[in-house]
């Protein structure tokens, strides 16, 4: 039975929620009620859901979200050009283009107020906990929608997709992109543009064959269709590959229409697909790119004839130091500290065990009252009370433990920001105090770009005149927060630059793969192992903007083939909230940042465990 003092509380959260909802909204007559079993915030008024007088944290969460959707629907949608460019007659390209819209205004809020943020994220896992997506043989069931929906958000926010997803989403992810990267990638830069957001919005519902494109429809309002510069470049983009291919949007609208025709025409939808044959084809086309996309007689150029580079002008390889003043580190250094106080214990405790299955590894042995080899001086005293006794020698044994080297390479992209970056920070701090007190040494890198959409790079290519296929677009920036040398105690206070705002950009993993690489193998240690950290795939808008959608990813695949078979570096990776194991052979996700530490030091533990490494 509620209690008054409960229903007090109650009343004044739902008072402050009404409140919140029109201040983002800009509407302070809008009506807002709650007890909708499911909310809906298409409509003129606030139907929020039912909450209970004990107020759970997931509940407050969840109606938090649901009110601020509905709010950012409110204040930056436009019902009339909505409805202008809304596909007709086909219910499953109407949800799609719904989700897409619903996606931009969330990400605006997202993107501009870090507490709106956190509630529409919690909303989104607490609905796809509830209803999880399933593959399906029927075409009529693939939930295009919410994948659509969800992919759009990564690439206008740059956060994952929930936990409960990721299955469903890496399934569909490449046969869609391969698709219809190309004006994904664009929608970032029209988000605050509902009428060019929109069109672009159609374009992709076409590039999936799941409706025509606006302009092919005969909707009316073509002449508005083209008035943004960068989406007439776009279209005339695509124009051109569909001359080139003897094809046009009006034959693939016919072939999407004749269901009857049994013939599979490369254009079709990835619905028609079962799973088994995209994992097939995706596994399939991976493996052969990766084999062309190298050049195993010149590995250290690590481009290949399938990669190229517009211009390394603006690359840089900078030591974390000279990124800010040695104040700021310091300060960044105190902020690191004080986010990780909780954590610390635990993964020392981690740390402590690798240290000490370590030092059992490399403890030293001998051989005694041998007839040469090094004078025994603890025998000594036997010569001395018995003159005839022969001199005793000993012989130190080989140990297993090899000289070793390990590179911790970190990926410091956007999507990194916030948790997940601070305890890579905390993990590469904690292993490189234990490894350096194990005789091991220890490399700490980081790569991102200078900046976001391409930066220096991008704008000589458009001063060129944007030659077709220009390659990787932007500028690259590794950074060395440990040289493997130096001391932990020189380097420590610059791994608080993780944290530095406006660090965190864009990741182009396979160069800094090879970057990493390059430094690791020109090591004299026996040994050399190299961790990578990373949360998925690479993502470079301005390069995949002007290449293939599977651009920088298929030389990704290549790098880590190369290196796995050719190269004698021990590679090895974990991904944060993302699955890894597409790309490296020896991988592992966590889910939960708070977990690399764990995986950290086992990881490191079945590397150097002897009989793990007889075996291999």
């Amino acid at each position: 039975m509620p209690t008054r003092k409960s229903l007090y509380r109650l009343d004044q959260f739902k008072h402050a929620v009404s409140s919140t909802v029109r201040a983002i909204a800009e509407k302070s007559e809008l009506d807002v009620s709650f007890g909708a079993e499911t909310s809906d915030i298409s409509g003129r008024a606030g139907q929020l859901p039912i909450i209970s007088a004990e107020m759970a944290p997931a509940e407050v969460a969840k109606v938090r979200g649901v009110g601020d959707a509905y709010a950012l629907r409110r204040r930056y949608h436009n019902d009339r050009v909505h409805e202008k460019y809304a596909p007709e007659h086909n219910p499953l390209a109407q949800k799609v283009y719904e989700t897409m819209e619903q996606a931009r205004v969330e990400a605006i809020g997202a993107t501009r107020m870090p507490g709106v943020a956190r509630n529409l994220e919690a909303t989104l896992e607490d609905y796809y906990a509830n209803n999880r997506l399933n593959l399906s043989q029927n075409t009529g069931d693939t939930p295009y929608g919410d994948i659509l929906r969800l992919l759009v958000r990564e690439r206008l926010t740059h956060r994952h997709p929930p936990a409960a997803t990721h299955k469903v989403i890496n399934q569909f992810r490449t046969p869609i992109e391969s698709k219809a990267a190309r004006h994904l990638d664009a929608l970032i830069d029209h988000i605050d543009d509902q009428e060019a957001f929109s069109r672009l919005s159609r374009k992709i519902i076409a590039d999936l064959d799941l409706a025509e494109d606006y302009d092919e429809a005969g909707d009316g309002g073509s002449s508005n269709a083209r008035e943004d510069p960068e989406d007439q470049q776009i279209d005339d983009d695509n124009s051109g590959s569909e001359e080139e291919d003897g094809t046009s949007g009006d034959e693939d609208g016919d072939n999407t229409a004749d269901s009857s025709d049994s013939s599979t025409q490369p254009g079709d939808s990835a619905a028609d697909l079962t799973e088994d044959m995209i994992t097939d084809m995706m596994a399939e086309a991976a493996a052969e790119k990766a084999k062309a996309a190298f050049d195993p007689d010149n590995p250290a150029t690590g481009q290949g004839p399938q990669y190229a580079i517009f211009t390394t002008e603006y690359d840089e390889i900078i030591p974390a130091e000279d990124l800010c003043d040695a104040e700021e580190l310091a300060f960044l250094r105190r902020n690191l500290d004080q986010q990780l106080s909780g954590l610390h214990s635990v993964v020392s405790k981690l740390a402590n065990r690798l240290q000490r299955m370590l030092m059992a590894q490399q403890r030293r042995s001998w051989d005694f009252d041998l007839e040469e080899g090094m004078l025994d001086t603890s025998r000594l005293t036997r010569v001395v009370t018995s003159p005839l006794h022969a001199l005793s020698f000993k012989v130190e044994n080989d140990t297993d433990f090899k000289d070793t080297v390990v590179t911790l390479l970190i990926d410091n992209s956007g999507s990194m920001r916030g948790r997940p970056i601070t305890i890579a920070a905390m993990c590469a701090d904690i292993l490189a105090r234990t490894l350096e007190r194990c005789g091991v040494k220890v490399e700490i890198l980081g790569f991102t770009t200078k900046a976001w959409k391409g930066g220096k790079s991008r704008l000589q290519w458009l001063e060129n005149n944007k030659p077709p296929q220009p390659g990787r677009l932007n500028d690259l920036r590794h950074i060395i927060y440990k040289t493997a040398d130096s001391t932990w105690r020189r380097a420590r206070n610059n791994l608080g630059l993780m944290l530095r705002e406006g660090l965190l950009k864009e990741n182009i993993d396979g160069e800094s793969l090879l970057w990493a690489h390059s430094r690791l193998s020109s090591r004299t240690e026996e040994r050399r192992i190299m961790m990578v950290i990373s949360d998925g795939a690479p993502v470079d808008d301005s390069t995949l903007s002007t290449n293939s959608a599977n651009y920088l990813e298929d030389h990704l695949r290549a790098v880590i083939d190369w290196i796995e078979k050719r190269s004698s570096v021990e590679l090895l990776a974990i991904g944060i909230g993302h699955d890894v194991t597409r790309y490296y052979h020896k991988a592992i996700t966590v889910m939960d940042a708070e977990q690399l530490g764990s995986a950290i030091t086992e990881q490191l533990s079945e590397l150097f465990d002897n009989k793990s490494r007889k075996t291999r």
